[in-house]
């Protein structure tokens, strides 16, 4: 896993994570790797991947059973809640870039239109 500068290195993971999720390549039930295995994967300290299970578990996308380790949620209907605000606050945050470049509304659209289409404007 590589890191950028710009966000710290807990965000990071827990954005890798959730999009791990929401991609289904966690499925519900389905148990998450140990923090130390997770940490080592990430060349990280185990406390930062306990910190990001720990917001995870807040968010209600993973579980801990006691004696088996964490889990993601079981409650498919609660993962797509989840993914649907996630996306919501990326795109968000990606208008507000764009704009900042002097992105209009409809300059938006056709370059969200191009990049779908995987050419140039519409």
């Amino acid at each position: 896993m590589e890191f950028k500068s710009n966000q710290t290195i807990a965000s990071q993971i827990a954005a890798y994570v959730k999009r791990e999720i929401f991609s289904g390549r966690y499925s519900p039930g389905q148990k998450v790797p140990p923090i130390r295995e997770f940490a080592a994967f990430c060349c990280v300290n185990p406390n930062t991947v306990a910190k990001v299970y720990a917001q995870l578990e807040e968010e209600g996308l993973i579980r801990t059973d006691s004696t088996l380790g964490k889990f993601v949620a079981g409650d498919p209907a609660l993962i797509a809640a989840r993914r649907e605000e996630y996306l919501a606050g990326r795109m968000r945050d990606f208008r507000t870039e764009l704009e900042g470049c002097g992105v209009g509304d409809g300059e938006f659209v056709s370059l969200a239109r191009g990049a779908c289409e995987g050419g140039e404007e519409v």
